[in-house]
């Protein structure tokens, strides 16, 4: 199986699952917390969107996400709480879908395009390139990461529901 098709896969996954995550969320039921110092789903959203963007943008392709949706959402950015500044779930949701279907099509298409160098990230958005020779070396570690945060929907997800009945 060549790296193109194994990235595809698992944003497929990673997609399909973090669309099943939100599927009938009201925008503030994104803003429940695990106890701890976990994410609430609004802030993985954005943060799953601005690292999509960051690969969109070191292919080649078009950014979706204006600088200051990016600036909330970057690596290192301070925690989301009701009340604070962020974008919409419904523009995040939009984001994420037409995120996803760029990347797609660009690995399914561009069959030897992730052995190029990484053009450079949109600022405030790191998205590892800095750190990565290669689009397959940023892929990788951006895919990688991004499973770890879709990993962390379905806690946030269970909660809603379990708020909702309360």
């Amino acid at each position: 199986m060549k790296q193109n098709d194994i990235f595809a896969t698992i944003l497929r996954r990673n997609q399909e699952s973090l669309l099943k995550a939100i599927e009938g969320l009201s925008h503030s039921e994104m803003f429940l917390q695990l106890p701890g110092q976990g994410n609430c789903m609004n802030w993985i959203l954005g943060h799953i969107a601005s690292y999509r963007d960051g690969m969109l943008v070191d292919s080649g392709l078009r950014s979706y996400m204006r600088p200051d949706e990016v600036q909330v959402y970057a690596g290192g950015s301070a925690p989301i709480k009701a009340g604070d500044i962020c974008v919409d779930s419904t523009r995040l949701s939009e984001l994420l879908v037409l995120t996803f279907a760029d990347l797609i099509f660009w690995i399914e298409t561009e069959r030897n395009g992730l052995h190029q160098k990484p053009v450079g990230d949109i600022k405030d958005n790191i998205g590892y390139s800095g750190v990565c020779s290669t689009l397959i070396e940023h892929y990788a570690q951006n895919i990688g990461h991004e499973s770890i945060h879709v990993g962390e929907l379905n806690p946030l997800r269970e909660l809603a529901l379990q708020m909702r009945m309360k």
